[in-house]
């Protein structure tokens, strides 16, 4: 009797880290140049003093990380406008995001993070005006779905360098399995092959995205403003369910709720 309660202690005080955020099939994905900054970096909201910078680190042993980030005026990364550090573990599937507030407005800022052992792609972020200027120049973009081809049109957007941000409409992510629910032709597989429903295939579906070369590149270098649209969750949703939310995918509330998390990480 004493053994069979010290195993389900065990079992009970298993700590969070312990649990993989993704399906394994996504480190076949991981290009090891970039480990374990594998998901690449990004910025967005900004604002005339203060912008978010991210970056997801991979902990193969799921023991928090500890990031340090910086923001600098200049490419050689000298001269500083604000540094810190944050932990960060599988609670938030190793999701580092921080506001750089004091910044000045209307200005071009480089950021990059570090662990103990190595560093992330320099990224490069702007901040908003706060006077009145002669124009404002956006990429405007949506509908992202994986499987019906590639993002040729984030890497050409990526090369300009006359843009103050990048405006997403939604649809970022798709929920579909593979096949597609759609009729167009399936160009490469969603990960995973299921319709995403739980805390970790969001997780998974968004990684899938994130290792994508031409995603990653457009991300690095122009900030973002996105709002989401109905795919983020379920194809047609609304407060109480979704066109794509059936008998037997589990509870409406707890879907939504795991898609929302991962969306704000």
């Amino acid at each position: 009797m004493k053994c069979f309660l010290f195993a389900l202690l065990n079992l009970l005080f298993v700590p969070a880290f312990s649990q993989s955020p993704f399906d394994k099939e996504i480190e076949t994905l991981f290009d090891p140049a970039l480990k374990p900054f594998y998901f690449g970096v990004a910025s967005g909201d900004p604002h005339q003093q203060d912008v978010i910078i991210w970056t997801k680190v991979w902990s193969k042993d799921k023991l928090p990380i500890a990031v340090k980030w910086e923001v600098t005026k200049d490419t050689l990364m000298q001269e500083f406008m604000g540094t810190g550090e944050v932990i960060t573990d599988s609670n938030s599937a190793f999701t580092v995001k921080v506001l750089v507030k004091g910044l000045q407005p209307n200005t071009t800022y480089f950021y990059r993070f570090h662990t103990d052992s190595a560093s992330s792609p320099v990224g490069r972020t702007r901040t908003a005006p706060d006077t009145a200027v002669s124009n404002l120049r956006f990429a405007v973009v949506s509908c992202s779905n994986y499987e019906h081809g590639y993002f040729n049109v984030y890497r050409l957007i990526a090369n300009r360098n006359d843009l103050n941000a990048v405006i997403h409409l939604g649809d970022y992510i798709y929920e579909y399995g593979t096949p597609s629910k759609s009729k167009k032709l399936s160009i490469r597989k969603h990960i995973p092959a299921h319709e995403i429903l739980t805390l970790q295939d969001y997780r998974t579906r968004y990684a899938q995205y994130r290792l994508d070369k031409d995603l990653q590149e457009v991300h690095r270098l122009h900030p973002f403003i996105t709002v989401w649209d109905d795919h983020e969750i379920a194809n047609n949703c609304y407060r109480d369910g979704a066109g794509n939310h059936q008998e037997g995918e589990g509870d409406w509330e707890v879907r939504k709720a795991a898609a929302k998390r991962v969306y704000f990480e």
